[in-house]
């Protein structure tokens, strides 16, 4: 008994240790992470070693694949085409080649990088075409004309792990290591950061949004008279809109942070991804971490207008926000659900103050319900367009021919609503038959 307690004993503490190793590991790449799921690829060029790191139930970092690579022939950071170089920093994966499309000495498959990105064309660097790929013959080190290579059955075993413009692959040259993670006190510094520049879209100018950008960048705001104009337009309809930064993921390569998230803008009860966005972070003089680097990520094939990111796609959300859309899809479905008979869903499309024929929304409802009771069918439905008038913040008129019949009567002619916007919603205050 004694033995086999010793056995036992003896091989928790190597599968404790084994996991401490695991977890402890955590390259000073990570930052933050709070995207799910999540995967990084990491490259370090001294030793010629890949690495693919995923999270666990509890949020750690741990090392899912070590593989051997290959990277450029000529030592350091990539800066120009034909150099031969491996470029270093914090990448995407935008698209993914199968076997079939590629020359054979590609292997089994390649994923194509953002490089150069937004910060290499700034600082002047050139040369496309930098991969992950496999290889058709023995993996050497420093043996590409840049990209980063792995045996063929390497790459095939993380092919699933790479999600397209999402999962980054870090290049440096050695790695440091950390046990600490995520890194509280930057990642919160950090996460203030981006909160203020998101809270600044709201602003009532550009300075506080400016105010977070590094004296040595300026940004295009070319955009910012028209996010204006936008912007009273959807408030003239009382909309409640907030933007939120979703699935924030920080790394860093020397000093500069790379902040890579979703932003979200909600209206009412609309909400809608904008995109994946990129920050790129860097210190100023006196050490205050500032914006030099502001692109959309996309995939090759997407159009993304140059100078006017966020009104790309706040252009296509302002139709959904449009009050008029909204009005006449409210119409329909306040018809819609007349005709169900239903009390419960037809009565979800008048406000609490409603009042019409001298009655209160309680007992129009229960008016209502009587009738839905004495027939066996009623339909009603409008017949040609809606007439919309907008009357102030919050408030609308809408005119129509409404055609109705049931079991036991019949009429056709013009109704009038008179709506206000109420919990996110348009409502109706008031309902009149002008006959």
């Amino acid at each position: 008994m004694r033995y086999v307690k010793v056995f036992f004993l003896g091989l928790c503490s190597v599968f404790f240790a084994v996991n401490f190793f695991v977890h402890a590991q955590v390259p000073d790449v990570f930052i933050y992470t709070e995207s799910r799921p999540f995967t990084a690829v990491v490259v370090e060029k001294a030793t010629q070693r890949l690495w693919v790191y995923g999270k666990d139930e509890n949020d750690l970092l741990y090392s899912r694949h070590n593989f051997p690579c290959s990277t450029g022939e000529a030592a350091g950071d990539k800066r120009l085409e034909g150099d031969r170089k491996t470029p270093e920093g914090v990448y995407f994966f935008l698209t993914e080649y199968e076997e079939r499309f590629l020359a054979p000495i590609y292997g089994t498959g390649a994923f194509p990088i953002d490089y150069p990105n937004f910060m290499d064309q700034r600082e002047g660097r050139t040369g496309n075409a930098i991969w992950l790929h496999g290889t058709n013959k023995a993996l050497r080190p420093m043996d590409s004309n840049g990209c980063v290579a792995l045996e063929n059955h390497n790459l095939d075993a993380m092919k699933r792990d790479i999600r397209l413009l999402r999962t980054p692959m870090i290049i440096v040259e050695n790695l440091g290591f950390h046990g600490a993670y995520p890194q509280e006190k930057e990642a919160e510094n950090l996460k203030k950061l981006i909160h203020d520049w998101k809270n600044a879209l709201r602003g009532e100018s550009y300075h506080a949004y400016l105010s977070v950008y590094s004296v040595d960048f300026l940004p295009d705001i070319s955009w910012w008279p028209d996010w204006m104009l936008l912007r009273e337009e959807l408030e003239a309809q009382s909309m409640d809109f907030t933007f939120s930064v979703q699935k924030l993921d920080l790394f860093r390569v020397d000093n500069r942070v790379t902040g890579i998230f979703d932003l979200f803008v909600k209206a009412g009860e609309t909400s809608k991804n904008l995109g994946t966005r990129l920050l790129y972070l860097e210190p100023d003089s006196r050490g205050d971490m500032k914006i030099v680097g502001d692109p959309w990520l996309a995939a090759p094939e997407s159009f993304i207008p140059v100078g006017d990111p966020l009104m790309a796609g706040l252009s296509s959300f302002g139709k959904d926000w449009n009050a008029e859309v909204l009005i006449a899809s409210m119409v329909d479905d306040w018809l819609t659900a007349w005709s169900s008979q239903k009390i419960e869903p037809y009565g979800a499309f008048y406000a609490e103050g409603f009042r019409s024929q001298g009655r209160n929304r309680r007992a129009w409802l229960r008016y209502k319900d009587g009738l839905n009771r004495q027939y066996d069918y009623i339909r009603v439905k409008r017949e040609g367009p809606l007439d919309i008038r907008m009357r102030g913040a919050g408030r609308a008129e809408v005119r129509f021919v409404q055609k109705y019949e049931s079991s036991g009567f019949e009429t056709r002619g013009r109704k009038r609503l008179d709506l206000i916007r109420e919990d996110g919603r348009w409502k109706i205050y008031r309902e009149i038959w002008e006959g």
